[in-house]
């Protein structure tokens, strides 16, 4: 099924899997211009589960937000849901507001179960580990970071959180050498705030809602945020992290499926360091070469709470006080440099790594650039994704 956006919000069926969304061709430095102009591939719906669609949504119109669909509801056998959609600040990205309360379903009205198609048994018996989305990050115009926090913190209760050690509070984590200048900052949902959006339990292993932005430092040469801009025709959703908790056997799994990843170069592995810290937190450095998984050490142990450490020490398969995350990116699922997947392995990392968010869409640059790790070009295909945050 393919239709338009602005169509797919007027019907009252908004469960779109494919779609033709249509943008403005150059984008501007108001991350909130979007036109119907130029046809590109995107991913551009972030579901958020709310405990109450109206009150959010008043919430976001005392607030100035764009509400797209007003709040309605949608019924199949199994119950029904409420809804509403609003237009987020960062390009052409939008939310669906549902409460599903009332609905006993799988998933959402009118969706059906996809079992596990022939050619993945046949493939091999194991299964694929992907616990939830772990983050989302947005690819943002240069100087608009601050303006993106301030809106998500008003309309949606989210806060800013320190993604590393070096962070400065107003400027964010800045990587700014010969071939890359980028700024990062990230906001995880507050659960005191007053907006209502629901997250799972701690015993589902979930810590909450987390955002990325990304954006280029001024008066820096090409980079892969500026690629996505250009090539996208404005901000917008550049990746999705999920999470496994055993990251060789999925990527393992996903490769002998069909699935194509960006591989790091294979001076990655032999770098000053990265031998010593796979050593050190029991990894097969063989193993990891094999399927180009990137591994990021966390420092700071000592800020660790005492409830935190405990909580890791458990996730740390044996390795006491060695916070570290492992990684893999997907080539890009479009015909653009655009947007791609993040597969994600966390063993009491609370991070992103130096690799998340950085990853450049193409390996052929120099080696600094290139051990932040990266992409590719892949496949092409038309996609919009709507999903629940974990």
């Amino acid at each position: 099924m393919e239709q338009n956006t602005c169509e797919v919000i007027k019907t009252e069926d908004f469960y779109v899997v494919s779609s033709e969304l249509e943008y403005k061709g150059l984008h501007t430095h108001d991350s909130r211009s979007f036109e119907t102009c130029a046809e590109v591939d995107t991913v551009n719906n972030v579901a958020l589960k709310v405990k109450n669609v109206g009150s959010c949504l008043q919430r976001l119109k005392a607030r100035g937000a764009t509400v797209l669909k007003q709040e309605t509801t949608i019924k199949d056998d199994l119950g029904e849901i409420d809804l509403a959609i609003v237009k987020s600040c960062v390009g052409n990205v939008i939310h669906t507001l549902l409460n599903c309360d009332r609905y006993s379903g799988a998933f959402l009205p009118h969706f059906d179960i996809v079992h596990q198609t022939d050619v993945c048994r046949e493939a091999d018996d194991k299964t694929v580990n992907l616990t939830h989305f772990d983050h989302v990050t947005f690819a943002c115009e240069v100087g608009t970071s601050s303006t993106v926090l301030q809106w998500y913190e008003e309309c949606l209760g989210l806060k800013r959180f320190f993604m590393n050690s070096d962070e400065d509070a107003n400027d964010g984590f800045v990587i700014n050498t010969t071939d890359i200048g980028l700024r990062l900052k990230a906001m995880e949902y507050w659960h005191c705030a007053e907006t209502g959006i629901t997250t799972p339990e701690k015993s589902e292993g979930v810590n909450g809602i987390k955002f990325v932005i990304a954006e280029a430092l001024p008066d820096q040469g090409p980079n892969q945020v500026a690629t996505f801009l250009t090539e996208h025709g404005g901000p917008g959703i550049q990746h999705i992290g999920l999470h496994t908790p055993d990251i060789v056997t999925t990527v393992s799994t996903l490769m002998a499926r069909g699935v194509e990843f960006a591989e790091p170069p294979y001076t990655y592995y032999t770098e000053v360091g990265k031998l010593e810290d796979i050593e050190q937190i029991g990894q097969c450095v063989a193993i990891l070469e094999t399927n180009g998984i990137l591994v990021d050490m966390e420092v700071d142990i000592n800020e660790m709470t005492s409830e935190t450490h405990n909580k890791d020490q458990t996730q740390n398969d044996g390795h006491s006080g060695k916070r570290y995350l492992m990684q893999k990116f997907t080539k890009p699922l479009f015909d653009r440099n655009t947007f791609f997947l993040e597969v994600i392995h966390r063993s009491g990392a609370t991070g992103f790594g130096s690799a998340d968010c950085l990853t450049p869409l193409d390996y052929d640059h120099s080696h600094d650039y290139m051990k932040i790790c990266g992409g590719g070009r892949g496949c092409g295909g038309q996609m919009d994704l709507s999903f629940k945050t974990m």
